[in-house]
């Protein structure tokens, strides 16, 4: 059951062409911005991980990967709003939609243990070249996924309760971790491991170490915030009053996110990087952890993305490519990393390249991806029809079946909708055409 707006699936294949430039350059390109923000304890003192970097093409890079991490939970808890909201006026059980939910979970925990987490750490393996430097760390490194994974868990109680108080709870306890990181930070190294993982996964973001039992960057408490705002909105959306009312719902929203970001930036407070007075240092925002002036920037130009996309023609060319990506982003998700991440292991050449030969390497991932994604768009589809199967026995006169008429010697499938049959290019979804043919 799915609960489909084209400009979310616009936006958030969108989001994917991003993300996928940001982690073809991690994996072959140097130059490349990172660990934005990262808070660091240094003799006692906290400090916050600085963007020293005037490269104009890494800073465009940054700018684009920014808006991925709070894009990708913001429409995720919007979605899944939509999807629960349809299950219901269907009739399922709340104790099967917990499952669901659960089940969804559990789903992406394992993707994020077993394939995300050892792509991001092939390549101290591959420098190393030698496996005993794999430990539980490795594979316990979290990120986006397991973030959404462990926000749907959260929804699973918090489903019951206004989505307004929701939101209000997630953005106490954002605020929370934000005024008291300096403290977490402080008290870190001197804690047991338990309280060490409790801090990694729920407040406090740190430096990859194979040593840790946890390793996270995307902590669920700041990030979280961006999830429930998507539920807050997918809870509120008005069927009635439409697609167009929605986009326009988005655009007033973002257009205050981004006055308020230029107000505390302006005054310099939000953030845990000062801007210095150049472009760089007024866009050069932290990310881990997410700061106020971040998530206001950063969702304030999604919204703007939502009604832009929404403007787009209908069967647009781009329109249509951005939703075949979009409406796969988990395939997607996995099997760019391991594309970008295999190539540079098997040569045994992470890093080598310059951020202009990264972008060529990027947009070769991106024509070998989008097949793939088209392809998994007609598998699904095969799917749908297989369960509207139509079967007919040998010598049956033929049947029409909404003014088309199909062989009495075959099995066959009712038509490709018309919304089915846009997803994908036409040559993909040729095989699901019915055969059709007029009554002897």
């Amino acid at each position: 059951m799915s609960f489909r707006l084209p400009f979310l699936d616009r936006a958030r294949g969108l989001i994917m062409i991003f993300m996928a430039l940001d982690h073809a350059l991690f994996f072959w390109s140097v130059g490349r911005i990172n660990n934005e923000g990262l808070p660091r304890l240094v003799n006692g003192i906290v400090s916050y991980n600085p963007i020293v970097s005037s490269n104009n093409l890494a800073l465009i890079v940054m700018l684009s990967a920014n808006i991925c991490a709070p894009g990708f939970l913001f429409i995720a808890g919007y979605v899944l709003a939509g999807s629960i909201k349809k299950r219901q006026a269907n009739g399922q059980s709340s104790s099967n939609i917990d499952r669901l939910l659960w089940r969804r979970a559990l789903t992406l925990i394992a993707f994020q243990l077993f394939i995300v987490s050892p792509a991001f750490y092939l390549p101290t393996i591959v420098q190393a070249q030698t496996l005993t430097i794999v430990t539980l760390g490795t594979f316990l490194s979290l990120s986006v996924l397991s973030t959404i994974a462990f926000g749907f868990l959260i929804f699973t109680l918090g489903r019951h309760i206004s989505p307004w108080t929701l939101a209000g709870i997630s953005g106490f306890f954002y605020l929370f971790s934000q005024l008291s990181l300096p403290f977490f930070t402080t008290i870190f190294p001197e804690n047991q491991t338990l309280l060490q993982v409790f801090e990694t996964i729920f407040i406090l973001p740190i430096p990859f170490s194979a040593e840790r039992f946890v390793n996270n960057n995307f902590p669920l408490i700041p990030w979280f915030l961006p999830m429930s705002l998507g539920w807050l909105y997918g809870t509120t959306y008005a069927k009635q009053r439409g697609v167009a009312y929605e986009a326009k719902r988005f655009a007033m929203t973002g257009i205050c996110s981004l006055t308020l970001f230029l107000i505390l930036r302006l005054l310099k407070t939000g953030d845990y990087l000062p801007s210095n007075g150049t472009f760089h240092g007024f866009m050069g925002l932290s990310k881990y952890p997410p700061s106020l002036d971040y998530m206001l920037l950063n969702l304030g130009l999604l919204f703007i993305m939502f009604f832009l996309l929404d403007k787009l023609p209908k069967f647009s060319k781009i329109g249509r490519i951005l939703e075949n990506f979009g409406q796969t982003p988990l395939l997607f998700y996995n099997a760019h990393l391991w594309l970008y991440a295999a190539i540079p292991a098997l040569l045994q050449n992470f890093n080598a390249y310059s951020l202009t030969q990264g972008f060529g390497i990027w947009l070769i991932g991106l024509f070998i991806l989008y097949p793939l994604c088209c392809f998994y768009l007609a598998k699904q589809s095969s799917a749908r029809i297989l369960k509207r199967k139509v079967g007919f026995t040998q010598g049956a006169k033929p049947v029409c079946i909404k003014k088309t008429w199909l062989a009495p010697e075959d099995t066959v499938f009712a038509r490709v909708s018309l919304a089915e049959r846009r997803h994908c290019s036409s040559h993909v979804l040729t095989f699901l055409q019915p055969w059709r043919r007029r009554p002897p």
